[in-house]
């Protein structure tokens, strides 16, 4: 019983100086980083409403250019007898977004106002803009998309003959 006891303790001992004496370990893990456009909007397009003949009845006319790709459209015209002229001269706004593949964002600012409008121009706003991808919110895989915004307004047989310039004014919080 001796010897099983001293070749136990010898056994032990062994083991003790051979991971002592162990060469060193490593490990290696993967590293990533990934670089990304930095966010940003851009205007690429104005908003044109074209040439709108003013009512000569009572009553307001609306304006509206609607949120849409079409490189040149007929701004649809309600109410009272105000009528589009010369058709295909309006287009909607144009903004490009850029950021990453599927980053969202969201539109904290969408407004329309015009100088020297007031008693003039009513009921003046921006329409909801419309995705190039279809998706609002939710950049393509591309990391771009392009925003498409219109415009409304109403006039009267009492607004002034002349060319409004205005600003349309999108905000866009990337998350």
């Amino acid at each position: 019983m001796n010897h099983r006891i001293a070749f136990a303790s010898v056994a032990a001992a062994l083991c003790a100086a051979t991971s002592a004496n162990a060469a060193p370990v490593s490990a290696d893990a993967t590293a990533n980083a990934t670089i990304v456009a930095p966010n940003q909007v851009s205007a690429t397009r104005s908003l044109e409403f074209g040439s709108i003949a003013r009512p000569t009845n009572s009553g307001a006319t609306t304006v509206i250019v609607a949120s849409a790709a079409t490189g040149t459209a007929t701004p649809s015209v309600s109410g009272s007898n105000g009528f589009v002229p010369t058709p295909g001269q309006a287009r909607a706004a144009t903004f490009r977004l850029i950021g990453t593949n599927g980053q969202t964002y969201s539109i904290t600012t969408n407004s329309l106002s015009f100088t020297g409008a007031s008693g003039n121009l009513t009921n003046i706003a921006s329409e909801t803009p419309v995705a190039a991808s279809g998706t609002l919110n939710t950049l393509p895989s591309s990391g771009q998309d392009d925003l498409f915004i219109g415009g409304r307004f109403d006039i009267t047989s009492t607004t002034a003959l002349q060319t409004y310039t205005g600003t349309l004014s999108l905000t866009v919080n990337f998350n």
